[in-house]
């Protein structure tokens, strides 16, 4: 008799799983592929951090992070764009530019690097449709307080931090992170 009820028991659970799994194929996430970002200045540190602060975005706001392949350097259209995402398997793919003005300006008794980097993005889904559009977007690496208390809830890397003279790279890493966070803090997809 036991047996039997553990049986049933399972024929039931195994005959609800289709159901199941249907209901919740909406909650499956969102593919996105991130077409080759295109820059001007900026060292290679803070291309670096570019590149992995867009994906690490996307992937806090659910997106499943898909490698693409075969594209160019240059700005692609938005059918272009659109196919790059069909081939590789995402709803979406995200093109880009950031681009760096790095100074040192005289504070007080000495000098502090400063940086402001610039961000352009496009987001289209497979058919080639923007879906979201951001332009002119800056950071700046010496941005108050409260700014970064908003820009730090979209990242889980820490910012970069320090904003004495010195270096330009860190100021770079830190303008491109609240430059990214704040194009992208009203994407949903």
């Amino acid at each position: 008799m036991r047996v039997q009820k553990s049986i049933s028991s399972l024929v039931l659970a195994l005959t609800l799983v289709p159901f199941f799994a249907t209901a919740n194929s909406s909650a499956v996430a969102k593919k996105v592929t991130v077409y080759p970002w295109r820059f001007t200045n900026g060292t290679g540190t803070a291309r670096i951090t570019a590149t992995s602060t867009v994906q690490e975005i996307l992937e806090k706001k659910g997106l499943d992070f898909v490698k693409g392949s075969g594209a160019s350097r240059s700005k692609p259209s938005n059918a272009a764009l659109g196919q790059f995402a069909k081939r590789a398997g995402a709803q979406y793919a995200i093109s880009g530019s950031t681009s760096w003005h790095t100074r040192s300006i005289w504070v007080g008794a000495g000098p502090k690097t400063i940086s402001t980097a610039t961000v352009n993005l496009v987001i289209v889904n497979t058919s080639g449709k923007v879906v979201f559009s951001r332009s002119g977007v800056r950071g700046r690496s010496d941005e108050k307080e409260n700014t970064l208390k908003v820009i730090g809830a979209v990242l889980v890397t820490p910012l970069i931090t320090g904003v004495s003279g010195g270096p330009k790279t860190p100021r770079e890493q830190r303008a491109v992170q609240i430059a990214l966070a704040r194009a992208l803090q009203s994407w949903s997809k």
